[in-house]
Order: structure tokens, then sequence, then C-alpha cells
């Protein structure tokens, strides 16, 4: 067989746009182009001059589409891959009242976050008979409409890949549209990926998949083989125990702070290191005064992934407290930087990570154990890190690729 040719839909891609998601769609794609694979990659709008020298970025809102409803816009979107239908339109208004835009705004930047997908899918069904691809994949609901259209265009087969659920999101409280979005993406699909037996499962009992028609590809991070060394000032005095996500329901930080307060009863000298934004940003600060534990408690904001293998270096111990949590690849990058992990036993990551310690996130009896155990035990701490890397050489994108690599063959030659 020549060369795949693969038609590949996103909303973001490191770093040009940075995220969870976009690392994850970059280091799959660079592992299938170095496999041979002829990547094609859509995203709905990239800043100029941009170019990647393993793959062909195709930038979504310079396509002329034939649609005579939508006109050819330069769209700059304000959708991420976690946005709610309430925070696109809250970035929507603020957008408005900044540029001074009159409320026909839509038109420009779409009405709601629904009119924007639509549009980005629009103009996918052109994208599609101009690459001509032999398999097409989307990543995640916001691609799926554009996947389908994709499909109706060249009559070749989809792959929807799953990296979360609207239920996983929401934390069981479900935007029933973006369910709708997400069933159909699937139901159209010749083949649903997801990122762990957690979503597979999720996928069968929510959203009536069959079974058979779902592989698990797991997540993986770029490993070459060497040993983090790390580099701590000499100064450092306070063990530091890191979260590193999205301050939302989903992700459980709440429940680390609990667990934090009794670790602190027993051992003093512990900061407790959160990095990243979200909703409940405002809450889990006035929870650490609440707890009486906000001198050792610091919310750093966002940050660089440069600053964030800064921050993997200096922690003692590294926690992902997830409620529902698909996979969690920052747990793989927290064992690639030669940190101890602490994982939820709902993380899809605790199916195929062996060397880190797992507990119930609702425990947090249990967590504040296990975190004390790492802190006060140094033989434990170097256990984990030594033995987590066997897991980063098990779980590789190579060969996580080559399993995507066999689908394509496999839906082609049907």
């Amino acid at each position: 067989m020549n060369s795949i040719k693969l038609l590949t839909f996103g909303w973001e891609y490191a770093p040009i746009v940075t995220g969870g998601l976009g690392v994850v769609c970059r280091d799959l794609s660079k592992s299938l182009a170095a496999q041979g694979v002829d990547v094609s990659f859509v995203l709905p709008k990239l800043p100029k001059q941009v170019s990647v020298d393993y793959l062909d970025i195709i930038n979504a809102s310079e396509i002329e589409i034939t649609e005579q409803t939508v006109k050819h816009i330069q769209v700059d979107t304000l959708l991420t891959p976690y946005a709610s239908y309430d925070v696109y339109n809250k970035q929507l208004t603020a957008l408005k009242k900044r540029l001074d835009l009159s409320e026909d705004a839509g038109s420009l930047y779409g009405y709601d976050l629904f009119n924007e997908i639509e549009r980005y899918a629009a103009r996918a069904y052109d994208i599609a008979k101009e690459v001509n691809p032999d398999v097409i994949h989307a990543h995640d609901w916001m691609t799926f409409k554009a996947g389908i259209n994709a499909k109706r265009a060249t009559g070749k087969p989809l792959i929807t890949h799953i990296h979360a659920t609207e239920y996983d999101r929401s934390g069981g409280n479900p935007y029933m549209e973006i369910v709708n979005y997400e069933r159909m993406g699937m139901v159209y699909a010749d083949r649903v990926f997801a990122v762990s037996e957690k979503t597979k499962n999720t996928i069968v009992e929510q959203y009536m998949i069959p079974e058979d028609k779902i592989t698990v590809i797991h997540n993986a991070v770029p490993y070459n083989g060497e040993r983090a060394s790390t580099v701590v000032p000499a100064d450092k005095k306070e063990k530091i125990v890191l979260f590193l996500g999205r301050m939302s329901v989903q992700k459980g930080a709440d429940y680390l702070l609990k667990a934090a307060e009794k670790v602190l009863k027993i051992h003093k000298d512990v900061k407790f290191v959160f990095v990243g934004a979200g909703d409940m940003l405002k809450y889990l600060i006035d929870m650490s005064i609440d707890l009486g534990i906000s001198q050792n408690v610091v919310f750093t904001g966002y940050m660089s992934h440069e600053e964030v293998d800064k921050a993997y270096h200096y922690a003692d111990l590294f926690v992902m407290p997830s409620v529902s949590e698909p996979f969690g690849i920052t747990s793989l990058e927290a064992i690639r930087n030669g940190t101890p992990v602490l994982m939820s036993k709902q993380s899809g990551a605790s199916e195929v990570v062996s060397n880190a310690l797992k507990v119930d996130f609702w425990d947090t009896e249990e967590m504040a154990n296990k975190i004390l155990a790492v802190l006060m035990h140094e033989s434990l701490a170097e256990t984990l890190i030594d033995n987590g890397y066997s897991d980063l050489e098990r779980l590789s994108w190579d060969k996580q690729a080559k399993k995507v690599i066999d689908i394509y063959k496999e839906l082609i030659q049907k």
C-alpha cells in the first residue's frame, strides 16, 4: 500500500494553540508522519507564516466555501476544547464590548458556540474534496460535524477520537446539545477511538455505541529514554505538592485541598501549588481560607510548558485527584520529569500506569496518608521515580501510532 493520506480535524495544535488536546494531537501526528503517513491537519484559525516540517497544516478560515449562507471570512475563534456554551457566550459578549462591535458581530465570530462549529464544518466539505484523503480523523466533539461533512464529500472512512465526553467535563450534568453532537459523530464514524477503557465504558453506557465499534488508544508522551536531570535550589526548605489542571469539578482540586488540611496537621512545612485556571478558582481560593491553610497554598494561574516542566522538577509529589478523568496525560509528564505521582483510581491513566500510588478521589484521609508517605519516606519517592520510566517506555507514541495505522489500513481495505 502507498503512503496513507490522512485528513485530520482538530481545534488546537501545540504550540500554535496550546492545551492538553493540542499536545496530544501534535505528538500523535508527529509519530504518524514518522511512520510514513501523509498528514494534513485542519485548524479553524492560524497566525500567519506558520509551518510544521512533518505535516501540512490547513487554515480553515482561509478556505473559500461553496455554501451561499457563509462567506469567506477570517474567523478569530473564541472556542477552546473545554469551553461550555455559557463560557463561549460570555467571551463573545466581552469581545463585542472590547471591540465596540454591533449586535451583528455574529456574522464575523459566530452567533454562539454551535454556530461557529457549523461554520468550521461547512469549510470541511471543500477542504476534503481538495485533499481527497484515504481516511479522516476528527478529534473531540467540536470537529465531529466537520469530519462527517468530509466523509460526505469523499466517501472515505471516518474515525472520531474521544479525548473526553460531556459527561466527564460537566461533572455528571451534561449539556444535551453537546451530547447530541458527540453521539452524532460516533454514529456516523466507521470507528471510534477512546483514550481509555473508562472512556470506552462511558461511550457504551451513555451514547449506546456498540462495543465492537470502539478501539482504545491510550495516550502517551514523547520519551527519549533518558532520566530527568532535576536541579532543585539548595535553599529549598519546604516540601512541594503539585496539582496541574483546569480548576473544574472534573479535576478534583477541592478534594486535594481537603487532603492538604489533614497533611498540614502532621507536616507543617509543605506547600501545595495549584497550577491552572477555571471556573472553580475563586471557590478554591475561598476554600483554602475557610480551611485555614491559605498560607500553605499557592494558586499560580496559567503556566507555559517550560514553566510547567520547572514546576514538576521542584515538586516532591504530583497529585492528580480527578473525579472523572478520561486519561490524564499530566501524570505521564510528571513521571518523565522525575516526579513521583499519586493519581485517582477514577483516571484512565490508572489503567496503564503501574508505578504510581492510587487512591479513590473521595477518600481524602487515604489521599493525605499517601501524600505523607511520599514526603516522609525518601526511599518510596525514589522507587516511584526509578520504576516510573518503564511505564513511559511501554506507552510510547510510536507504539500507539502503529496501532492507529493498523486501524487506518483495516478501514481503507474494507
